[in-house]
């Protein structure tokens, strides 16, 4: 008897295994003891109502494949966006810093209770890099506090999953081809370029146009043997320690700090060279983007680019963003012989001479200096030092290829947007608008992007144009003169002595807008739906067109499966905060400013099912709030979100993935033999 019992107990051991390896492949589990009717209806009844009702109708991608199949459900994956946040069936690990982190602010608050509030003077938020300092623990009493504030909240996490244990937001079918696509031999995923969607290509294809569009171009880029960018990695440690210590006398406390954390938190590891895909092009191509993030080097870059932006002041055609462009253009009273026309570099960064870049920018320091236009201290030698170094060694991996760029703006590099804007606006201060000054009635430059109203001759036009084009190597594509352009977002016409705004969009975008069903808090898509809102109310001169474009974007959010009527108030409300923010222009009520040594932030994965913001705070407030107060003298605390990982984390990566016998390498060599698999 006792035998039999275990048998059967084995034995349903056996079948309820066999049965959560089914549902976990398919989703469910049928009963066959009950008829299919039956087991259908359960089926639909474990459905959340939401899932029929919210689920996208606009899904799509760019397919750009060209020799292989689209593999089964890939645009409704993709079709969800790259932003698409992933919903764990678990609760338990959004907390699993969250502790770790609180408990480290509060010993640093708590070390630091007694000494005066640190001075602000020198300090650079855009330079900063948290200390790893072991702190000693705080006092019992508020050790003992964090404890159970820490228990309570997990305590609180365990009996919300026991209740009601969270279903992912995806199907088992969907995260399979998440698994298959993530590092596939055939197929790789990438993003559009100017953010217009996912897009799907042959990886042959996409590594052959790396070499063809980019890494081929001998007189841009330079291949190394692996030890070579090594020996040059470490070549560059010695340089820049070598700046550092010549330097010693200019550089701040503070950023002393930033770079000594940043040398020792960082390791040796090289750039990472990929492509996102200009689809609004026809045919369309590959645009280059060096990822530098997490590297000592672009640390270094960091603090380049901080010194640079207090020059772009010299440069009149600087423009922030096309808001500025709207606030500026609508106060003129343009001349009756008016003309627009829009300008495009091509390919600016990769056709800035590095060489020639050095020299203009070393010469327009030299007569700020001596004109005394430079802000007080400005660490010009450094500056000069730090430019040469990091313009000229842009060392990155491809696959198993390793390069160095020759040629143009370090890419990827944080100093790499002022470093153009800079080079060029100095071709403009010497040369272009004194020269045509009386004939360029309005200037506006965006990086590689010119926006100007012409009111000269056309002779004169040609003399500009061809002035435009002689300065180093660069080159640039140039519109007819019209009376109506587009320029970044924006479309502009010239109505008899006014110029007239209006929202442009590109024809390629997806508008793949988070769905309901992505584990993305609220404030998301109301940030998402007030933003654009206020965006398109700034920039249509026309109330029609305001309304033109704001019911486009009710459509296409209830496109993305967004109720009706949530999304209905939610127009209304940032409808009528734009409007209330174009009567009220006054300055902002003052606000009591924070001791920000006092300030403490819970940090927290969101999770859709999880213990809300407001339990948080009741929970501190029931085990920390006055003792911390009393004792540290801390503020109320912030509970800071940070998102799941999307689908974007998962199919698409810095680091290129390689098929066996396919690699980088092999496929340079297939280009240099004069082969093309596209």
């Amino acid at each position: 008897m006792r035998r039999e019992r275990r048998h059967m107990n084995r034995a349903d051991q056996i079948v309820a295994a066999h049965g959560e390896r089914l549902r976990e492949e398919y989703g469910f589990l049928a009963d066959p003891s009950l008829p299919l009717w039956q087991n259908v209806e359960r089926r639909i009844g474990d459905y959340n109502i939401t899932d029929f009702t919210s689920r996208p109708r606009n899904q799509a991608c760019h397919n750009l494949l060209q020799h292989h199949p689209l593999p089964k459900g890939t645009v409704r994956l993709l079709g969800k966006g790259l932003n698409y946040c992933i919903k764990p069936d678990t609760i338990l690990k959004t907390t699993d810093k969250t502790f770790e982190r609180l408990t480290k602010d509060i010993r640093r608050i708590y070390t630091f209770r007694d000494e005066p509030p640190l001075s602000d003077d020198g300090y650079i938020p855009s330079l900063y890099i948290k200390s790893d300092f072991p702190f000693d623990p705080a006092d019992d009493r508020i050790e003992e506090a964090l404890k159970n504030f820490c228990q309570a909240v997990q305590h609180k996490q365990r009996d919300r999953q026991r209740r009601r244990k969270p279903r992912r937001n995806i199907t088992v079918g969907e995260w399979d081809l998440i698994t298959f696509l993530r590092r596939h031999d055939q197929y790789i995923v990438i993003q559009a370029d100017k953010n217009l969607g996912p897009c799907i290509l042959d990886r042959d294809t996409y590594i052959f146009r790396a070499f063809k569009e980019h890494l081929g171009n001998k007189r841009n880029y330079r291949l190394l043997t692996k030890q070579q960018a090594i020996n040059h990695h470490q070549l560059l440690r010695y340089e820049f320690d070598s700046w550092r210590t010549r330097h010693d006398k200019v550089i701040s406390d503070y950023e002393k700090d930033f770079f000594r954390r940043s040398r020792q938190g960082k390791r040796d590891r090289f750039a990472r060279f990929r492509m996102t895909a200009k689809v609004h092009k026809s045919p369309w191509k590959m645009r280059p983007i060096v990822c530098c993030a997490g590297t000592w080097m672009n640390d270094w870059s960091k603090w380049l680019d901080y010194q640079l932006q207090h020059l772009k002041c010299h440069v009149s055609s600087f423009v922030q963003d096309s808001q500025q462009i709207v606030e500026e253009v609508r106060q003129l009273r343009v001349p009756p012989n008016a003309l627009l026309c829009t300008m495009d570099a091509q390919s600016m960064y990769n056709n800035i001479d590095t060489e020639h870049a050095i020299a203009v920018l070393d010469e327009w320091l030299d007569h700020l200096d001596a004109t005394n236009q430079l802000p007080p201290l400005y660490p010009l030698d450094a500056i000069k030092d730090a430019y040469r170094l990091i313009m000229r060694n842009n060392l990155f991996e491809f696959g198993d290829t390793y390069w160095l760029q020759l040629l143009g703006t370090a890419m990827g590099t944080s100093a790499a947007v002022m470093w153009a804007t800079l080079y060029f606006g100095y071709h403009e201060e010497r040369k272009l608008l004194p020269k045509y000054r009386l004939s360029l009635f309005y200037f506006k430059r965006f990086i590689d992007d010119i926006f100007l109203i012409w009111t000269g001759t056309r002779e004169e036009w040609n003399a500009y144009c061809a002035d435009l084009n002689n300065f180093g190597l660069l080159k640039w594509d140039i519109e007819e003169l019209a009376t109506s352009v587009n320029f970044l977002d924006l479309t502009l016409t010239i109505e008899g002595d006014r110029l007239t705004t209006k929202t442009y969009q590109k024809a390629m975008n997806l508008y793949l807008y988070i769905p309901p069903s992505s584990a993305h808090p609220e404030s998301c898509i109301k940030g998402t739906v007030f933003g654009l809102v206020l965006r398109y109310y700034q920039q249509n001169t026309y109330r029609h067109d305001f309304v033109y474009f704001v019911v486009l974007l009710y459509r296409r959010l209830l496109e993305r499966g967004w109720e009706r009527e949530y999304i209905r108030g939610l127009v209304r409300d940032a409808t009528a905060s734009a409007v209330a923010c174009g009567k009220n222009r006054t300055l902002p009520t003052e606000k009591r400013v924070a001791d920000v040594s006092k300030m403490i932030f819970i940090h927290v994965q969101y999770h859709p099912d999880d213990i809300s913001r407001r339990e948080l705070r009741d929970l501190y407030d029931e085990h920390c709030s006055e003792l911390f107060q009393e004792i540290m003298g801390v503020e109320p605390p912030i509970i800071a979100y940070s998102r799941q990982r999307n689908v974007g984390d998962y199919v698409t990566q810095a680091k290129l993935h390689e098929a066996p016998g396919r690699t980088a390498s092999s496929i340079m060599g297939e280009f240099e033999a004069g082969l093309d698999p596209t």
